[in-house]
This record gives structure tokens, C-alpha cells and sequence, in this order.
């Protein structure tokens, strides 16, 4: 069945507005292979990264971030969703301009921690534009193409950081930041947006232009109306429906941190070099990269079709025996064990497992839910709200990752991730609502 202009029209645009989120897929992957070169290789810093200060470069990004959530879902308030894409795009190309030349490590930890407040901002405001673009049957998989982007843009780091210079990675990393500013000059503003400062016959156009009929323009801009009015006092606390639908957004956002797939994406090459398996750490990741890229299509193409909760328990169960068979690798590997056969191929099997149940699972899903459990008029706040307390975890698993592993025995830190795994799915089973 062909497209009709008007889905095909959503469509290129979603695509050229999550072309943002290929910058954030960089920066989340950045670190994986930059570690090992600023820990073992002469780069343009004045000296080499102790283990303690890789850790910061790691996890100083999701501090500031949690102080400037909500800052953030203001200005987007005030200038719109698109005009607010565009000038932390163009901020963060300044950012990774300086990096190009950075020398000394204080320079990275700013860029670091700078660039995570501007791909907070991106992601709020990413999540909500795509979810107010789409129309309702196909807004699922319109959202999904967040995950597809964040894998493209580590499956770039990947591919490039293991075999490039540290200076080439980064001159990559800013001609890329560059061209995503482009197709954001060109996309319309969120008629959502546009409606919230009142601008209601240029929401109305933008409306027509994507739907195509100007009556399903005005039934969704009454919609929003009415949807204003329930929710004048939802912010104050006192909407029972808003505070139950938030408590489960910002659960499902720690929930999503708590997992440890993020701490593997920016360890990877550390984990993968700890191992000591015969398979090249430079061609898993790699193909860590490409399954992500893959996954998350899978994604986009089940999502509107199946419903949320049996994928997200089918691929949590996944995440949770990959997470276990990393757990019962270090577990041999650490009781002294020769490492023969299958055990070579352990690791390898399991990060395949782990990449592909997380980005057609939670990594691509959980947004999904979050954006359709939140009417218009609150979600850009929920969003920030929950990206706030999913940031705060994070920062704990990325900063104290190693310490733990090395007080308790990285098999433990992996179990534990396999664990809250099932944790996460049993809750997702029993209290939060099948969205689709």
C-alpha cells in the first residue's frame, strides 16, 4: 500500500528533524573508543586520563542537565519546538568546534558537561515535535525513528572512533553537527507549539499542510483546546490522572537508566578490551553499532502494529539473559578459568543480545509510551520531569560503574543489571496502561 503525500510529508519531516538525534547518538557513543585512546595514546591533550577522570568525562554530562531540564521546556515554550532545535544545534556545533582544539582536560569536561545540557534540550523537544507532527495511526512509528537516529550516530563513533586519529574523530564529529543544522531551517513549526502561544491560524495551516484536509485540522486543534482547558491546573498538582500518568513516565525513564545499557554503550570498548576474548574489539563494535541501526527499524516497523507491552516484556527478558550470560563470562573469566571455546564467544553473543532486545524494545518504545500518556499541554513538562530523574540515575551507573565492579566483581554488577531487568518488565506489566 502506497504512503499518501500527506503521511509521506510527516514522514521526510520527522526523518530531517531527527537528524538531531544523530548528534546525540554521536556524543552518548563518543566516549566508548575515545577512552582508550586518551587513557593509552598520546592525543592533543597535554597529558594521558587516569581511570577516576575517565569515569567524570563519562558521567559529567548528566549533572547540569538535571538542574536545566526544565529551563529548557521554558524557552521551548517561549520560541517553539523547532526554533529551539535550531539554536541548540547551532550551539553545539560551536561546542565540538572548540573541542576540535581543546588541550587541556578541564576544556573536556566542559564541552562534556555543556553538551549534555544541549542533547537534554534536543531530546525533550525531539520526542515532543515528532509525537505533535504525527497523526494518531501512525505516531508510534514516527516516534521510534528517535531510537533509528541515536543508533545512526553511534553506529558513526563506532565505525570511525576504533580506527581514526582522536583529532579526526572529532573534526568528523563537527562536520556532521554542521549538516544537521541545515533540514532545520526548512521544517515547520510543531502546530502544538504554535497553538500554546497562541498562534492559532499559522497551527491551523501547518495543520492542513500535514494532514491534508482542513477539517481534520480544525477537529485536532479543538482537541488541543479542550485538552488546555482539563489541564489549566494540572502542573499544581492536583489532576489525579496527570499525577498517575506522570509518576509512570518518570518511573519508566529511571527504569530505562537502570538497566545498564547505557553504561555499556560508553564502556563498550573498555568491557569488550577486559574480556581478553579473541574477538577484535574493533569489529564488535562495530557491529554493536549496526544491529542498533537495525533493531530500531524493526522497531519503527512493529510498533503500530503489535502493542507496546508485549514487545517491551519479550525484549526485556531478552536484555536480562544477555545481561546475565556478560554476568556469567566475568564470573568464569574472574574464578581463574581458562577461557576455551564458546566461552571466547560469550561476550560477543551476549552484547548481540542486549543491542537488539533494548532498541526494539525499551530504547525505542518506552518514548512511545511516554509521549502518548501525556496530552500536549503537559508533555513538554512531563518529559523534562522524567528526563530529570532518568539523568540523576544515570549519572550514578556511569560514574560508579567501574568502583562497584571493582569492589563486588563485574559478574555481580551485570547480574544485578539482569535483575532489575525483570524488575522493570513486571512493572510495565502491571501498572503501566497498553498505549497503543
Amino acid at each position: 500500500m502506497f504512503l499518501s503525500k500527506y503521511v509521506l510529508r510527516q514522514y521526510i519531516i520527522v526523518l530531517a528533524v531527527n537528524l538531531t538525534g544523530v548528534g546525540v547518538g554521536m556524543t552518548v557513543a563518543w566516549p566508548s573508543p575515545m577512552l582508550i585512546k586518551l587513557m593509552k595514546e598520546d592525543t592533543q591533550l597535554s597529558r594521558k586520563v587516569s581511570e577516576d577522570e575517565a569515569t567524570w568525562i563519562v558521567s559529567c554530562g548528566c549533572l547540569l542537565p538535571i538542574v536545566f531540564s526544565h529551563f529548557i521546556s521554558w524557552i521551548s515554550n517561549k520560541l517553539g519546538r523547532k526554533t529551539t532545535l535550531l539554536l541548540i544545534s547551532l550551539l553545539k556545533a560551536c561546542i565540538y568546534m572548540v573541542q576540535i582544539f581543546a588541550t587541556e582536560l578541564w576544556m573536556l569536561y566542559a564541552i562534556r558537561v555543556i553538551s549534555g545540557i544541549l542533547d537534554t534540550g534536543i531530546l525533550c523537544n525531539l520526542l515532543a515535535y515528532s509525537a505533535e507532527i504525527a497523526s494518531k495511526e501512525i505516531r508510534g512509528a514516527l516516534v521510534t525513528i528517535q531510537q533509528m537516529s541515536l543508533a545512526t550516530g553511534m553506529l558513526i563513533i563506532f565505525t570511525v572512533g576504533p580506527y581514526a586519529t582522536y583529532l579526526v574523530v572529532n573534526v568528523v564529529f563537527e562536520c556532521i553537527t554542521l549538516l544537521i543544522v541545515v533540514p532545520l531551517i526548512f521544517i515547520p513549526e510543531s502546530p502544538c507549539s504554535l497553538l500554546g502561544r497562541g498562534l492559532k491560524d499559522e497551527a491551523l495551516q501547518t495543520l492542513i499542510y500535514l494532514r491534508g484536509s482542513e477539517t481534520k485540522a480544525k477537529e485536532e486543534i479543538n482537541e488541543y483546546t479542550v485538552s488546555c482547558e482539563q489541564n489549566k491546573h494540572t502542573i499544581s498538582y492536583r489532576d489525579k490522572v496527570f499525577i498517575k500518568a506522570l509518576a509512570i513516565v518518570v518511573l519508566l525513564s529511571i527504569g530505562i537508566q537502570s538497566i545498564g545499557y547505557l553504561t555499556v554503550t560508553m564502556y563498550l570498548q573498555i568491557i569488550l578490551d577486559t574480556t581478553g576474548t579473541s574477538v577484535s574489539t574493533e569489529v564488535m563494535s562495530v557491529v554493536f553499532g549496526v544491529l542498533q541501526l537495525l533493531a530500531g527499524l524493526f522497531a519503527a516497523v512493529v510498533t503500530d502494529r503489535a502493542g507496546r507491552k508485549p514487545i517491551l516484556s519479550i525484549t526485556l527478558v531478552g536484555l536480562s539473559i544477555g545481561m546475565s550470560g556478560l554476568g556469567l563470562f566475568f564470573y568464569v573469566k574472574d574464578s581463574g578459568t581458562e577461557i576455551t571455546g564458546i566461552m571466547n564467544y560469550l561476550p560477543l553473543i551476549s552484547v548481540v543480545m542486549i543491542v537488539i532486545c533494548f532498541n526494539a524494545g525499551p530504547g525505542s518504545l518506552i518514548n512511545v509510551v511516554s509521549s502518548e500518556l501525556l496530552d500536549s499541554p503537559v508533555r513538554s513538562f512531563g518529559m523534562s520531569t522524567s528526563i530529570t530523574c532518568g539523568l540523576l540515575v544515570a549519572f550514578l551507573n556511569l560514574k560508579y560503574f567501574t568502583l562497584v565492579a571493582d569492589m563486588i566483581g563485574s559478574a555481580a554488577v551485570f547480574w544485578m543489571f539482569a535483575g532489575v531487568s525483570l524488575v522493570y518488565m513486571m512493572f510495565i506489566l502491571i501498572c503501566v496502561p497498553e498505549t497503543k
